[in-house]
């Protein structure tokens, strides 16, 4: 069989299975408007999930992004992008899309400064995507959540895997059926 022809198929088959995979879950959708109005209930470690535009391919898989302190987010945006920090009002500022916060609940002093040490250790680069989550060099939005909860968590002794499949790639849409999250009520 022709190796351009086997490519191009796992290509499709991938794409499909990202726009229509891990699409149900039990959480309640709120207006980016709604957030950026509340976004003082928002702390540190919270992961904010966009939801997927259907005229907009390039969200067709979501977005993800996690708060680096109590006011700003920690993002790898698209493909070719660096690493940047940004206010969460101004992250949120989509009039048109919908997010869900999620809370990891064991999230607490002791966590919280591992988690900074890992963002200062992990927060830089260009976005790029792997297949392998366990690298902690190439990072895309996703992965970058999963990474850092699942690294810090490593650091204190503990397991922690908040990718819902455990597959190799971490979706956004993967911490949506997480055992270890909670929504936040915004």
């Amino acid at each position: 069989m022709n190796y351009r022809f086997l490519k191009k198929t796992f290509f499709f088959l991938f794409l499909l299975y990202m726009i229509i995979g891990c699409s149900s879950n039990p959480y309640k959708w709120e207006s980016t408007q709604k957030a950026i109005y509340n976004s003082y209930k928002l702390q540190t470690g919270d992961i904010i999930i966009k939801d997927k535009l259907i005229d907009d391919p390039v969200s067709w898989l979501g977005h993800s992004s996690v708060m680096i302190s109590d006011t700003h987010i920690g993002d790898f945006p698209m493909p070719g992008s660096d690493y940047y920090t940004i206010s969460v009002r101004a992250w949120l500022n989509e009039p048109d899309r919908k997010v869900i916060v999620l809370r990891y609940p064991n999230f607490n002093q002791e966590f919280k400064e591992a988690f900074l040490k890992n963002v200062e250790k992990y927060g830089h680069g260009k976005y790029r995507t792997s297949f392998f989550k366990y690298n902690d060099t190439d990072f895309y939005c996703s992965k970058f959540v999963w990474f850092l909860f699942y690294k810090t968590a490593q650091d204190l002794g503990k397991n922690l895997d908040l990718d819902s499949d455990r597959g190799p790639i971490v979706f956004p849409y993967d911490f949506l059926n997480s055992q270890y999250l909670e929504q936040i009520t915004l």
